[in-house]
Formats: structure tokens, C-alpha cells, sequence
């Protein structure tokens, strides 16, 4: 085909081809070519006057079995837009429709965009390819049948609440109106899931769809929506996708967002008529955004995320533009309505989550005990957040149990936890949480009230459904599998033993616990539920709304590619004309393996087949490579069959050779520490990888690397590029610990009247935020900051313009707040103002302790050490008596009567217990 095809090229090349995928062809005598309109001239009125019409022909027209054209299609080269015969086919459609009695569906195409018109339902749109002719028998019979929505209701053996009628009332009315997308933020536990189905009821009894595909990211969600179909739409068939399998005997279909992926180019774009995505957030829009544009249908996506937190990309998806959904029901209305019930959070944490696990911070027995367990004390540097990474200590998650049999709500009896999910890490943590369980409780555990329910345990199935329906176990120690998709309404207790960085995984985690629920035993109704939470995750994102903001991750085909391009303005600027050829080859090949029936490929197809010449190379200005860099990169995300260790092994090639050509030496050391770590990963016992073992002893050696030339890169490259999909995983042994922890810190602030609560760093935060946009445009404020003394006057009117909603911040709340019972208000202002510095109780009471001691000079080494010792439990908050300086610690620093006296004990008592008072 010619580089600016004719319309009768395009057709031939292109549009032939497009529509024999669809199962079009004049073969199969379904397709005619030039169809014919008229062959006798009549006259034709409109408005504006009268005109002549004579023979006219359709480019082409899909026909059914008894030869009435179901469609037409109007064909336009490659370089004039499709829309350029939208009248031109919409006069065709109008003397077919007058000649048959039938309104024909209509296509506009240039072989790279494809346009579908249902002129008497939607407005015009792009599709992915033509539709089949079963899709359009089945749009016509819709169109045909179809009656208003309006004449009918939701089935109340579905759905009877005010809300879920009301959402299904959103979305008939915007159908009736010809939108086509749809987006349903309803909080967990609102029965979205009942409520689609109702719509689905409706509009098949109203004849507007016939096939539906429902949509989940689990197998649990996917099992349970079949469940839903089968108990509540009995008659209509139903099938589960998975494998390479599609029944097509099936109305309805459930699956996975995966298996759909591996099936749907096997399917029409016209084969369903609504498509439900449950969950439907930024993953959707990320990794599967393929099926929605492959697929024609209505679309009606379903999240329990509130509407602050989903992504934009997700409003864009469903056609929300103004951010807002077609029908929102939030979990505070809810709670409000009595549809669910609220949660209160206690935060804890241990000492060892606050400060790691450092050799040097511990006391000289724990050191003993850890030499004793052959571990080198070298190597035990953790922080906190390394816990159940990179280390694993007993005595944590001793700690966390101990905390959570403390504080959970129990069940009837008192003595028992009632239902619990805990959310744990990895397997490996969830193992070892279970284990604490059967150290400090193993007369329970002989009962069964802990067990790990995840995808690494054999019949974790049969043992969920022991935690839904049988009285134990009673605590799931899970991860992942039970974060979303399970209903248990008797959980009254979550756990979060790991910490959570997606504000949408957070909500669908808390949305476990929401339901209502009625003691069978008492009677009583569940009020509310218990978040133990071990690691911030509140104050995280109250602190950050959106959660963590990840940078855009750049697909490895992307980077490769623009990481070449580089390659090749350095190779150019270097003028190594060999190396510039063998670059442009490496390009053209990644672009060679483009799918070009992908719809976001064929709109490129013009300029692909340029760049796959060689002169499309040879002027490479910058505006040129900022377009292959900006426009045709991206496409590279839609390459097929990546094998991912061979591409990230290429692009730590490609990135040195780009290091090495702009002389970047001093990013070299580093670069070859990661690609040598790739090769000793490759497993030497293998035929391949000893048929180069001097090569690859070479390479990882000192001298391949001392006299590094752009040539041992490319050979290099060459060499191991193919051989890395052999490469091995890395190894990462945990460190295993057995140290005794506790919770060190658990703080909850009333602020408000009416009991307004918070925890007091996001409250602190949150006063600090306030304070500094006050001092922008608060005269007295301004006076504190420019030191000027304040009048009793000033201060008070300062005081009450502070205390007041949402945040009520006074002297004694501050106090608490910042734990400085007796600085002034006046202090904590200037003090968030930047003009002072409090110090901190930590601080404060170092301090205090380094003075006493200084105070003392004839104390000696030992009563010294003491007396750290003391100063060490007082930062932890104890309260000490001589009882307690009679134990351990204490007791391994010496006899404390021995070492002091009784009025020197006296004092040391006193001035301890001032500073937790």
C-alpha cells in the first residue's frame, strides 16, 4: 500500500480486511459491495427546497440472511477523516429506510477509525472494529422491542431500600437521555452488588440488553456476584470465564479482570450489551482499560471508595467530567440512615516499631541473648519499618496479641473476642502472629480461635466458611484474601498489622466490619466496631487524603525505547556510524512488534510504516525525537509477550551505554553492581548458560569493567540479553528474632464539646495548618510575630477566636496535645510560628536527668548508670516505686538500698515521678 493510499487502497488493504474479522464478506454473500440505492430518478423535499436524485451506491452493506441490509458502511482514504460521510451516509440510511421499512445501523471508517451510529438511540461513536452480524440481529431486535424504562420499577425481591431504588433510578434516566457510561460510589455493605442486579432484571425485562459481563478483581467477588445472578435472576443462564473457555449459550457472564484479558479479542466488539466493573479505581483505568475499549456495550462501574478518593482517571473513564458520580451514597450517610454502623480506632504501637532494632540501643542481656542465637550484632541495624521485611522479632507480635486480647470487643460471654480479621503483611507474618497465638494462649488455641485464612493455605475455603457460619475460629489471620469481597457482619474487631499506603484498599479493609449484625444469643444489635490500628494508618491519611502518590510508573517498553533514543543523539553526536545503524535497527524492531490491529496502534499505522524505512532515520531534529519520544513511546506499552527480566536486563544496558557515552563516570560503579548481580543470578548448571561461562566470568570480573568501551556493552547486551529469562530470583533471608516488645505509645484527643476526637499528631498537624493561615491576615498574631508584648485583652479575643468549630483549639487541649502541661498559649503559638522552639518531654526530661546528676557530683559511676536506667523507664512513661527499682533492670545495675540511702532514695523518687504525674 502506498504511503498516501487511495480510497479503493485503503479498502482493499484495510477495510476488507477489518470487516472479514467480523465475519463480513461478499464469500460468505453477507457483504455487498457498491450496493446499489436506486436505479430511477425521483424527487426528494426537504425544507430548504426540492432536489434530483438519481442512482446512487453504498461503499458497502451488510446484509442479513434474507438480504435486507442490517448496516452500511462508508469508506474514506486513510489521510480524510471518517466523519467527512456522515450525511452522505445518513441520506443512504434514509431512502433504505423508506425503501425497507428499516432503519439501517451505520459505520464511517477510513481504515484507522471506526465509527458506529445508532441514529435512532445514541449519538455517533468510535468503535474498537465493525460488529458481527449476531450483534447487530440483537441491537435491531433491542431496537425493535425495546419499552420505555419508565413503565417499570426495580424488583422489590431484589432491592427494597430508598437508596438502591434511587440508584437505579439515576442510571434508567440517564439512559433514557443516551448516556451510555455510568459510575455508582455506594459504601461497602449497601448492597451495590444487589442493586446492579436489580438493574440488570429491569433492563432485560424492558428489553435493552440481552448480554451482560460482570467484572471483579477477586475470584471470592467474582464466585459470590454468581451466586447473587443465580439467586435472584434464576431463569436467565449464567457462565464463570475462566481459562481460555467462553460459553456462549450464556446471558450472562462473570469473571476476573486476568481471565477476561486472556479472552476478550476472541469476542466481538458488539458482543455485550452492558458491562459491570466492580471496584472500578485507577487499576482499571491502568491495566485493563483494553477491555472497555474493546468492548461497545454500556458501561456501569461500582466502587465503595468515597468520591475524594478516586482517581480522576476513573471519573474521565465513566464519563463523570464534572467529578461527580450518577449516584453517590456514602458511608456516613449510611451510618447516618442506620444501614451501618460506625467504628472507633485505638492506635498503638511498640517500642520497637517507634525505634527499630539497633545492636547499640539495646541493653548488654538482650545483646547476649541475640550473640547467643549465632546472629552477629553488626547486622541488627532495623528501623520499624523494617519489621516482617527484613527482620521478624517474637516479642512484636507477641506484643501486638497480647494488645489485641486486651482491648478487642469480646463476645457475649465476656471472654472470648468476638469476630476478628487480622490484616497481616505477608504469610510469613500471618504464620507468625498465629504462633503467638499459640504461646501465650494455647488452651484457646486447642479450641481453634486463631487460624490464618490466605491463598498459601491448602482448603482456605472450607476454613473461611467455618470464620463466616460456625462459632470458630474467631480470629482470620489473613492477607489480602479477606481485605475485600467476604460478608461476615459479626466482625466487631479489625486489626491492621501492617500498614496500608492505597486510601481505596483502606476503605474496602475497614468496609469489613460495617454491617449490621444482631447477637442471636442476646438480642443485642451491633453499634459500632473496633479498628486496632498498630501502624498509623489513620493518622497516615488524614495526614495525606489522597494516600501515597506514587510517581507515575513508566512501562519498561516505554523507557526502553526512550532510553534508546537517547542512545542514538549520543551515538549521532559521536558520529559512530555503526552503532547509529544498529540503534535505529533496535528501534525499528521494537516497533515491528506493535499489534496493529490495537485501537490505539491504528491511528499511527501511517507513521510506523515510515519509520519502519531507513530514511525516516537519517533527519532526526529535535522536535522529531521530542515526537517519537512524547507520541510513539507510549504505544510501546501495548507490546505483547514481555518477558520481564530480559527487558529490565536491556534497560540497565541501554541506561549504561547512555552513561558510559555521555561520561557519566561516576554513575558507572553502581550501574555495574546491578547488571553483574543479574548475572551471578544465572543458574550455571544450565547447557545455555555454560556454553558461555568464560564469557561470563569475563564479564563480572574487575578488568571487563576497568576498560569499559561502548562495544563490550553492546556485546554484553548480545551475549546474556536472550539468557535472562533463565535468571533466578534473589534470595533474601530474614533475619529471625526472639526479643520481648510492647506497646509504647496509644494516644486519642478529645477536642471538641461535644467529645470531637482525634489523634493527636493529625490534630496537631491539622491546628499548626490553621494557625499559620490565621497569622496571614490575624492582626494579633501578627503582633506575636513582629515580638510585641500582647495586653490580657489580646490574648483573650486570641483565645476565642481559636476556640471555635471544627477545631477548638484552647490552652488545655494544646497542653495535652504537645504534652507540656505548663506552657502558655502564648508558648505553643510562638512555638508553631517558628519564633521559639518547645522542647520535647523526651528532651525535657533528658535534660532534667543530665541536671540532677550534675547537682549530685558525688555520685558515683554506678549510681550513675542507675540512674539511667530510671531515666530510660520515666521516658516510657512508668511510674516507679522502690518495688519496681528492686527488679529487673534495675537489679542488674546493682542493690538499690546499697546504693543509696533512704533520703537519697526519697529524692530520686520524687524528682522521677514529677514527669509522669
Amino acid at each position: 500500500m502506498s504511503r498516501n493510499p487511495s480510497e479503493a487502497e485503503t479498502r482493499q488493504h484495510l477495510i476488507n480486511r477489518q470487516l472479514a474479522q467480523a465475519g463480513w464478506s461478499t464469500q460468505q454473500r453477507n457483504l455487498l459491495d457498491e450496493f446499489l440505492l436506486s436505479d430511477t430518478l425521483r424527487q426528494a423535499k426537504e425544507s430548504q427546497g426540492t432536489y434530483w436524485v438519481g442512482n446512487e451506491y453504498v461503499d458497502y452493506a451488510l446484509v442479513s440472511p434474507d438480504k435486507k441490509p442490517l448496516a452500511i458502511v462508508e469508506a474514506k482514504r486513510s489521510s480524510r477523516d471518517a466523519l467527512a460521510g456522515k450525511r452522505q451516509a445518513s441520506d443512504y440510511a434514509d431512502r433504505i429506510r423508506e425503501k425497507h421499512k428499516f432503519e439501517p445501523f451505520i459505520f464511517l471508517c477510513n481504515g484507522e477509525t471506526i465509527y458506529f451510529w445508532d441514529r435512532e438511540r445514541y449519538p455517533l461513536r468510535i468503535v474498537s472494529g465493525f460488529f458481527t452480524e449476531e450483534d447487530l440481529a440483537r441491537l435491531a431486535f433491542q431496537r425493535q422491542y425495546r419499552v420505555p424504562l419508565n413503565q417499570f420499577s426495580a424488583s422489590k425481591n431484589i432491592v427494597d431500600r430508598l437508596y438502591q431504588l434511587e440508584a437505579i433510578k439515576r442510571v434508567t434516566e440517564s439512559l433514557e437521555q443516551g448516556q451510555r457510561k455510568f459510575l455508582l460510589v455506594m459504601a461497602t455493605g449497601t448492597g451495590k452488588t444487589r442493586t446492579v442486579i436489580a438493574l440488570v432484571d429491569l433492563l432485560m425485562r424492558a428489553k435493552w440488553i440481552q448480554r451482560v459481563l460482570f467484572l471483579a478483581d477477586r475470584r471470592e467477588l467474582v464466585r459470590q456476584a454468581l451466586g447473587n445472578f443465580k439467586e435472584h435472576i434464576p431463569n436467565e443462564t449464567r457462565a464463570w470465564i475462566e481459562g481460555r473457555e467462553v460459553d456462549s449459550t450464556a446471558r450472562i457472564h462473570v469473571a476476573t479482570y486476568p481471565s477476561m484479558m486472556k479472552v476478550f479479542q476472541q469476542l466481538s466488539p458488539g458482543y455485550y450489551d452492558l458491562i459491570i466493573a466492580d471496584e472500578s479505581h485507577r487499576s482499571i483505568y491502568g491495566r485493563y482499560k483494553a477491555l472497555f475499549q474493546h468492548f461497545d456495550a454500556l458501561q456501569l462501574g461500582l466502587t465503595a471508595t468515597p468520591t475524594d478518593y478516586i482517581d480522576h482517571n476513573t471519573f474521565e473513564l465513566f464519563k463523570c467530567l464534572d467529578g461527580l458520580p450518577t449516584f453517590y451514597y456514602p458511608y456516613a450517610r449510611a451510618v447516618d440512615e442506620g444501614y451501618l454502623v460506625n467504628y472507633r480506632a485505638l492506635e498503638a504501637q511498640t517500642t520497637f516499631q517507634l525505634q527499630g532494632i539497633k545492636a547499640g540501643q539495646l541493653p548488654p542481656e538482650l545483646q547476649r541473648q541475640i550473640e547467643e542465637q549465632g546472629i552477629d550484632l553488626s547486622e541488627l541495624n532495623f528501623e520499624g519499618g523494617d519489621l516482617e521485611r527484613r527482620v521478624t522479632n517474637a516479642g512484636t507480635n507477641d506484643a501486638l496479641v497480647k494488645e489485641f486480647m486486651a482491648k478487642c470487643r469480646k463476645d457475649a460471654t465476656g471472654s472470648l473476642p468476638a469476630k476478628t480479621i487480622i490484616f497481616a503483611m505477608s504469610h510469613r507474618h500471618a504464620v507468625e502472629i498465629w504462633k503467638s497465638f499459640n504461646r501465650l494462649y494455647p488452651d484457646l488455641q486447642k479450641r481453634g480461635l486463631a487460624e490464618v485464612i490466605d491463598s498459601h493455605m491448602e482448603r482456605a475455603d472450607r476454613t473461611l466458611d467455618d470464620f463466616k457460619r460456625k462459632n470458630m475460629p474467631r480470629v482470620a489471620i489473613s492477607v489480602d484474601m479477606l481485605d475485600t469481597g467476604i460478608d461476615v457482619p459479626a466482625i466487631q474487631n479489625l486489626v491492621f498489622a501492617k500498614p496500608v499506603f492505597s486510601q481505596v484498599k483502606f476503605w474496602q479493609m475497614i468496609g469489613r466490619g460495617t454491617r449490621l449484625w444482631t447477637d442471636p444469643q442476646t438480642g443485642e444489635k451491633k453499634a459500632d466496631f473496633l479498628i486496632i490500628d498498630f501502624w498509623n494508618n489513620f493518622a497516615y491519611f488524614n495526614m495525606n487524603p489522597e494516600g501515597e502518590i506514587a510517581s507515575p510508573t513508566e512501562p519498561l517498553p516505554v523507557r526502553l525505547f526512550r532510553l534508546r533514543l537517547e542512545k542514538l543523539a549520543l551515538l549521532r553526536s559521536q558520529e559512530q556510524t555503526e552503532a547509529i545503524a544498529a540503534t535505529i535497527t533496535q528501534l525499528q524492531q521494537m516497533l515491528a512488534q506493535l499489534p496493529t490491529d490495537n485501537i490505539n496502534v491504528r491511528p499511527h499505522l501511517q507513521e510506523l510504516a515510515e519509520l519502519a524505512t531507513a530514511g525516516a532515520w537519517k533527519s532526526l531534529d529535535e522536535a522529531k525525537v521530542e515526537h517519537l519520544s512524547t507520541a510513539i513511546a507510549p504505544l510501546l506499552r501495548f507490546l505483547p509477550d514481555i518477558n520481564l527480566p530480559v527487558m529490565t536486563f536491556d534497560v540497565k544496558i541501554d541506561r549504561l551505554a547512555v552513561t558510559y557515552l555521555a561520561g557519566q563516570v561516576d554513575l558507572l560503579d553502581k550501574q555495574r553492581e546491578s547488571i553483574t548481580e543479574d548475572l551471578k543470578l544465572l543458574p550455571a548448571n544450565l547447557p545455555d548458560i555454560q556454553a558461555q561461562r568464560e564469557k561470563l566470568a569475563w564479564m563480572k570480573s574487575a578488568k571487563f569493567w576497568q576498560h569499559l568501551s561502548y562495544d563490550r556493552i553492546l556485546d554484553l547486551q548480545t551475549t546474556f540479553d536472550s539468557l535472562m529469562r533463565f535468571r533466578q530470583r534473589p534470595r533474601r533471608d530474614l533475619i529471625e528474632l526472639n526479643l520481648p516488645d510492647q506497646i509504647a505509645t496509644r494516644r486519642w484527643v478529645i477536642y471538641g464539646p461535644s467529645g470531637e476526637g482525634a489523634f493527636a499528631e493529625n490534630y496537631r498537624e491539622q491546628v499548626e495548618a490553621h494557625v499559620k493561615t490565621l497569622a496571614e491576615q490575624h492582626p494579633t498574631i501578627q503582633m506575636l510575630i513582629r515580638g510585641e508584648n500582647l495586653s490580657d485583652k489580646e490574648i483573650e479575643s486570641l483565645a476565642h477566636t481559636l476556640n471555635q468549630s471544627d477545631l477548638f483549639v484552647t490552652e488545655d487541649v494544646l497542653r495535652e496535645v504537645y504534652d507540656r502541661p505548663n506552657a502558655t498559649l502564648i508558648d505553643f503559638l510562638r512555638h508553631i510560628l517558628g519564633l521559639v522552639q518547645i522542647t520535647s518531654q523526651e528532651e525535657e526530661i533528658s535534660t532534667a536527668f543530665e541536671e540532677f546528676i550534675a547537682a549530685h557530683p558525688g555520685f558515683s559511676a554506678k549510681q550513675i548508670y542507675f540512674l539511667r536506667t530510671m531515666r530510660s523507664a520515666i521516658l516510657r512513661r512508668t511510674r516507679l516505686t522502690v518495688h519496681h527499682l528492686q527488679q529487673p533492670p534495675f537489679s542488674r545495675v546493682g542493690a538499690v538500698h546499697r546504693l543509696f540511702e533512704e533520703a537519697e532514695l526519697e529524692e530520686i523518687l520524687n524528682f522521677s515521678n514529677k514527669f509522669v504525674a
